[in-house]
């Protein structure tokens, strides 16, 4: 993923995000999709991991949301 101050490569879940993140679902849904690849995950930790994920891309001004 190039952004304005440089480029970052994104795999595994993080990628699975980011492409989900396509305008057209919103935050619970990404994390029911996630949720249900990885259903043996505790509750509640999807959310957190995608939330802190984003929160990190859109801190360093990789997106906006």
């Amino acid at each position: 993923m190039l952004f304005p101050e440089g480029a970052i490569r994104v795999q595994g879940t993080g990628r699975i995000i980011l492409e989900l993140c396509d305008g057209h679902f919103s935050l619970a849904e990404i994390v029911r999709q996630l949720e249900a690849q990885f259903m043996f995950a505790p509750m509640g930790k999807v959310r957190a991991d995608v939330q802190t994920f984003l929160e990190q891309l859109h801190a360093k001004r990789i997106i906006d949301y």
